[in-house]
């Protein structure tokens, strides 16, 4: 007999070909593309979505979302205050 309850894997697979076929589609290019690196984030950290308590699989992926647009403004402030300090350092010399 095989398993009665889908795996969070499983969940997750038709919950992307849901979001694909029904909202992606209706995106524009610009948020289409934004999708697919959300897209990628969601699947580097599907093992601690997976390893969460929370069932609510959509809410676990968009908290994923947003650590990872956090993560990549905290990477662009570094590299415009390196950019800076370098601007700095030419001017000045």
């Amino acid at each position: 007999m095989g398993r009665a309850t889908p795996s969070v894997r499983e969940k997750y697979l038709q919950l992307l070909n849901e979001l694909e076929a029904e909202f992606v589609e209706l995106l524009r290019r610009e948020r289409r593309e934004a999708y697919l690196y959300v897209k990628k984030a969601w699947g580097e950290e599907l093992g601690a979505v997976t390893n969460y308590p929370n069932p609510y699989l959509l809410g676990s992926l968009l908290l994923v979302s947003v650590l990872d647009l956090e993560w990549r403004l905290r990477e662009l402030e570094r590299r415009l205050r390196d950019l800076e300090d370098e601007v700095e350092r030419i001017s000045s010399g």
